[in-house]
């Protein structure tokens, strides 16, 4: 017969062994998670805007007409498409921020003040918010925001992660619509108009070749501005699509959190958003 005292420690064995087997080592989607929030936010650092670029647009025109009277610009619909987009990416960074701390098994302390407001389905100038957009905008706020009050921890992350796929799917894709498609392709009738501009202006014999020099100079410097925000989109859609990639791998191997497949694709994932991360700010 087993002595009391052996008894009591093969007892104590099997508990910690339980507990130990329980508390899954996650610490790859921790760090995933990490990069991601790290990389979005360098939504911050893009330097146009829906209403920053109809401004422009606005200027130019008066400029042209040597207007400088009655130039007050009506971009009160760019400056809907902004407020949408930073909604938009406020609810992503909200979200990533929440698996952060669950995956790491902490009570989430992420302020979501900035989460409360609602979109709406419509055209906003230069972007259509579908009614999908809208579901998806609401399904990611009620659960971030559940995740928030409702302290979840470690156990809640499969269903944390599984329901928030396909809406971070879709916001991930909207957002990349607006600013690689919509914004982008603001900024590419800018620089059209402004090529037509220039022409007359340099191709105008009357002026000095000194004045035409100043023009074609103005022009160059002009297109180069315009292409380095081009370019700045260009690298942030790679990392909204860096990011789409691991989260869908992450849902689709959630049943195995601690393989080793799991593991080294959000280690991957994670090294390349540090790189574009990294690339963007040299744009």
């Amino acid at each position: 017969m087993m002595p009391q005292y052996h008894v009591k420690y093969v007892f104590l064995f099997l508990c910690c062994s339980l507990l130990l087997s329980s508390c899954v080592n996650i610490k790859h989607v921790t760090e995933f998670s990490k990069s991601a929030i790290d990389s979005i936010e360098t939504f911050e650092t893009l330097s146009s805007s829906f209403n920053q670029t109809c401004l422009e647009d606005c200027q130019n025109i008066n400029i042209a007409a040597l207007n400088i009277h009655q130039t007050d610009c009506d971009c009160s619909q760019n400056e809907e498409a902004d407020r949408i987009t930073a909604l938009i990416y406020h609810g992503l960074q909200g979200y990533f921020y929440a698996l952060t701390n669950i995956s790491d098994n902490q009570l989430t302390n992420y302020q979501t003040d900035g989460l409360t407001n609602a979109i709406t389905s419509g055209n906003f100038g230069s972007i259509q918010v579908k009614e999908a957009n809208v579901k998806s905008y609401s399904n990611i706020i009620t659960l971030v925001g559940r995740a928030f009050t409702d302290g979840y921890r470690r156990n809640k992350i499969k269903t944390y992660v599984l329901n928030a796929n396909q809406p971070v799917q879709d916001l991930l894709h909207f957002l990349d619509l607006n600013l690689t498609g919509n914004l982008k392709g603001k900024l590419e009738v800018q620089k059209s108009t402004l090529k037509n501009y220039y022409f007359d202006l340099v191709r105008d014999k009357k002026l000095s070749t000194y004045e035409r020099t100043k023009f074609a100079e103005d022009y160059f410097k002009r297109m180069q501005e315009i292409e380095r925000q081009q370019n700045e989109l260009e690298a942030y859609s790679k990392i909204l699509s860096t990011i789409a990639e691991g989260h869908a791998s992450l849902s689709a191997e959630i049943e195995h959190l601690n393989d080793n497949k799991l593991k080294v694709a959000l280690a991957k994932y994670g090294s390349q958003l540090k790189m574009l991360s990294t690339d963007l700010f040299k744009k």
